[in-house]
């Protein structure tokens, strides 16, 4: 397990920083582990990853990882909820992409969120609701599988979405039956949602293939680094320990640099990496 960030840490939605410009600012603050977050790149329509061309667009980010030593171990798809679209819209189009686009940059995990029925809560509503999206993921991850992909369903954060809990999330992966289909854990998510994080943890077990790490105060989902919110942290280390997790501790804890000012951001992202290889120290090695 490494210190990782997702490079959202640097985004700009004017799209003045290019990815490799934001990468090179969180290789300066001493990651050599990164997550490519897709999703920051597909919405607006001058972005390059919506481009015909998107392709040679993320050659390029290849071809620059390599040059700064960089290994992308994870990635953040575009995520959307499909019970609010007809099933062929243009969010897919963007997935898909997500999806063959980490194949390129030879990342093993890609997260992707669950979609929740807005009645849910009701009789028998919950059941349906993971065949669907077990069906769904069954489909994508058969996609994914010829890129060498596999898709991490990522915790919600609040208890009316549904898939706030690692048993919903266990009950997902079961259902689907794929290889290449696991669990990303966040950690703000959980604490959001009133998860015991340890316990959870012990309970996806092998099936964690991905981290989200942020904190918060319990209230909104603040996107801040360990220690600067209310989340008790060394039973996650523990339990990370305990489980054997595969994968690298991995920040989506931006605004502690997005916050500060322009002149403090080199600084604010060397604490972020300081931060995170403090803490897998602690956690030790397995």
């Amino acid at each position: 397990m490494k210190a990782c960030t997702s490079i959202n840490v640097f985004f700009d939605s004017e799209f003045q920083a290019s990815v490799q410009e934001q990468m090179r600012r969180a290789a300066d603050g001493g990651f050599r582990h990164v997550d490519m977050n897709f999703w920051d790149w597909s919405h607006s329509e001058k972005s390059p990853f919506k481009q015909p061309d998107w392709r040679r667009w993320v050659e390029g980010i290849g071809a620059a990882a390599r040059r700064m030593g960089l290994t992308f171990t994870q990635a953040h798809a575009h995520v959307y909820n499909f019970y609010a679209y007809e099933p062929e819209n243009p969010h897919e189009e963007q997935i898909r992409r997500s999806i063959e686009g980490s194949g390129m940059l030879g990342i093993p995990w890609v997260v992707l969120h669950p979609s929740q029925r807005p009645d849910w809560e009701e009789a028998d509503s919950l059941d349906r609701m993971i065949e669907e999206n077990a069906a769904y993921f069954r489909g994508l991850a058969a996609y994914a599988q010829q890129f060498g992909v596999g898709l991490a369903l990522e915790n919600m954060s609040a208890a009316k979405h549904g898939f706030t809990t690692a048993g919903q999330l266990c009950r997902l992966i079961e259902a689907v039956g794929m290889p290449n289909v696991g669990a990303c854990w966040d950690t703000g998510h959980a604490h959001l949602a009133g998860q015991d994080q340890s316990a959870s943890l012990r309970e996806l077990g092998g099936r964690l293939h991905a981290l989200h790490i942020a904190d918060n105060h319990g209230a909104t989902d603040e996107h801040m680094p360990p220690f600067f919110g209310s989340i008790d942290w060394p039973p996650i280390l523990a339990a990370l320990r305990e489980i054997g997790y595969d994968g690298d501790f991995t920040f989506e804890a931006h605004n502690l640099v997005r916050r500060v000012p322009a002149a403090c951001q080199a600084e604010a992202i060397r604490l972020l990496y300081q931060i995170g290889a403090h803490m897998v120290e602690e956690a030790g090695e397995w």
